[in-house]
This record gives structure tokens, sequence and C-alpha cells, in this order.
């Protein structure tokens, strides 16, 4: 199958791009990463295929609205 035909059947089914599913899924694992252990925002990065932990806070901040740090922060 091609890569665009996958995209395209997901889409269909589910009213999302996969690739932002992707995404939302990943963040979903930093939220829980941030609540239960002590990592560190670079081996969160590194553990879920981000480029870096600026690449992470940038995409957290477009998709959920906040830093990772204001998020951390709430948590406390």
């Amino acid at each position: 199958m091609a890569d665009n035909y996958i995209s395209e059947y997901f889409k269909k089914h589910t009213d999302v791009s996969l690739k932002k599913y992707i995404i939302n899924y990943k963040l979903k694992l930093v939220e829980t990463r941030l609540k239960y252990t002590d990592a560190q925002d670079s081996e969160i990065a590194l553990e879920l295929g981000f480029t870096d932990s600026s690449h992470l806070n940038k995409t957290f901040k477009t998709y959920k609205g906040i830093s990772l740090s204001t998020y951390k922060a709430g948590l406390a």
C-alpha cells in the first residue's frame, strides 16, 4: 500500500489526519512521563522521536497551547 493511501483511508474513517493522530498520541505519552517519572525533557524527547527538547516544547505548545514548563508547574 502507498503511504498516501493509508493516510487518506485513516482520515476518511476517523476525521483526523494520521500525522495529527500520531502527534497527539505522543503528546499524551509526554504528559504521562511528566506526571509519573522524573525524566528530563531531553530524555522524553529522544524516547518519543523528537529532535530535541526544543522541538518537543514547540510541538507541545502548538498542540496543547502551553509550554512544557507551564504544564509541569501545573502538576505541582
